[in-house]
């Protein structure tokens, strides 16, 4: 099979004007008559040191490279730039599985990061997304932290979801998924909820639980739900 013609085309540019110390950095590649979008999360802070400690947490999200690389956004955008460019001139984009990563802003502000990471495996229905909320200050995942009163959170949300029908089995690792809902400052808490026992040939069925500020506030945690205002 001959290779196909391949136009590169680079793009830098941020998605995000609501956020203060985050960018999606955004390149593409044509192939065929498909722009395809490649991602990446930037971090603008000056602590190097905090910067690191979050790449190396969301960088490691997915295997999408012919071998793990943690760096900086514009080096790793270009490296799946070659990595995918090398794929297509030997015919291997489909059958290498490769992943296209999608980074989704949902918070950041006082030193708060709220965001999903979400892959896209090329040719196949596969897909699969997680979330992540860091602070700032240290470079740590919020995650768990951020709730208190776990088992009774977790008793609510199970309620919610028999409210629509659906019958799982949760585990405190749930609650690692969760956006927050803004408008004009935060309303409520979303949390994704996979059918991790039932795996389709898309990935793991995601339903969404949702509370109201009002409803989630005894389960924040203090001295996250003051910074949020």
């Amino acid at each position: 099979m001959k290779n196909k013609l391949i136009i590169l085309v680079f793009i830098f540019f941020s998605i995000s004007s609501n956020s203060q110390n985050l960018k999606i950095l955004k390149d593409s590649i044509l192939v065929d008559s498909n722009y395809l979008i490649l991602e990446e999360l930037k971090i603008n802070l000056n602590d190097e040191i905090v910067k690191t400690k979050i790449y190396t947490i969301t960088q490691s999200t997915y295997d999408i490279f012919d071998k793990p690389f943690i760096g900086k956004p514009e080096k790793r955008i270009k490296i799946k730039k070659d990595t995918l460019t090398k794929r297509i001139l030997e015919n291997m984009l489909r059958e290498s599985n490769s992943g296209f990563e999608h980074y989704e802003i949902y918070y950041d502000k006082n030193n708060i990061i709220n965001l999903s990471i979400g892959v896209q495996s090329y040719g196949s229905p596969w897909e699969a997304k997680q979330y992540y909320c860091f602070d700032l200050n240290n470079g740590k995942r919020i995650g768990l932290n951020l709730f208190v009163n776990q088992q009774t959170l977790l008793k609510k949300i199970k309620s919610k979801l028999k409210e629509q029908d659906i019958k799982l089995s949760l585990k405190t690792n749930d609650l690692l998924n969760f956006k927050i809902i803004t408008n004009k400052g935060i309303t409520g808490i979303d949390f994704s909820i996979f059918d991790t026992e039932n795996y389709r040939n898309s990935g793991y069925e995601e339903y969404i639980v949702h509370f109201n500020l009002k409803d989630i506030k005894s389960h924040i945690l203090p001295i996250y739900y003051q910074r949020f205002n």
